[in-house]
């Protein structure tokens, strides 16, 4: 029942943003998130956040089909490190690695259609839709001694799709054609999952409005995840004194390893 009124107030806004966005000039979008900051505590098990909006058509009262809406949720970057296992006396171990600066800890697209459809692959380069279109920065290889290396194109290309699909594993990297569903003429909703294992940090809700391929309209909308309560006071410990966060999980295993021994040990 919460969920059906979420949703009917999620039409209403929508309702009412495309109703103050009349004076506006055509083909222009507007939408809002259901919720803009997400919290994370130690029942999180994952969410979802409801995108809606409306598109204000040329002609009122009418929507052409040959229009596209793509949402991209992004965030935060951080660096990634993809290793390449090699068999070494009969065991498998972590050999070679390749190190991206900058990849999205979390990336999802909703849309109307594939993307394949929507546009071309220069547009989605040239806009940087599609995690294989995101700049990660210059990628750096390093031997299993840790020496630095030079890779081949088709060498890294192997290590990208591999990221690519540890995270698609993980549900943090996600492509969803038809995600995006129109409501009648101009109302249209995406709902996007969120992972419990999601990265915290700012993230961004891009919506494109395409039309004939091209696309003529984008608007952003900011989402933060953060940890609440003893979680957030442990992950900042963890980032902010790791010596201090490290001593004291050693002082608690050990404190449990006792008390574990001393209740076993009761006749």
């Amino acid at each position: 029942m919460i969920g059906s009124l979420k949703y009917s107030i999620a039409l209403a806004l929508a309702a009412a943003l495309l109703a103050a966005a009349g004076a506006a000039r055509a083909d222009q979008l507007v939408t809002d998130l259901s919720e803009h900051q997400i919290a994370i505590r130690s029942n999180f098990t994952g969410t979802q956040i409801l995108l809606f909006g409306a598109v204000e058509a040329r002609t009122p009262g009418t929507r052409a089909l040959n229009r596209d809406v793509v949402v991209v949720v992004q965030g935060p970057n951080a660096p990634a490190m993809v290793r390449r296992k090699d068999r070494v006396a009969g065991i498998w171990v972590n050999h070679d690695s390749v190190t991206y600066p900058a990849a999205p800890g979390y990336y999802a697209i909703a849309s109307t259609r594939p993307l394949e459809v929507t546009m071309t692959p220069e547009t989605r380069q040239a806009l940087r839709i599609g995690i294989e279109n995101v700049d990660l920065g210059t990628p750096e290889a390093r031997a299993i001694d840790g020496t630095p290396q030079v890779l081949q194109p088709e060498q890294e290309n192997a290590f990208w799709k591999a990221l690519i699909r540890n995270r698609q594993r993980e549900r943090l990297y996600a492509n969803v054609p038809g995600g995006v569903t129109f409501l009648g003429q101009t109302l249209f909703r995406a709902t996007v999952d969120i992972p419990a294992n999601v990265p915290v940090g700012l993230y961004t809700a891009k919506v494109y409005l395409f039309q004939d391929g091209e696309v003529i309209d984008t608007i952003s909308s900011p989402l933060y995840i953060d940890k609440r309560g003893i979680e957030r006071f442990i992950y900042r410990m963890a980032h902010s004194d790791p010596f201090l966060y490290g001593l004291l999980a050693v002082l608690g295993a050990a404190f449990a390893g006792w008390l574990a021994s001393a209740i076993m040990g009761r006749p």
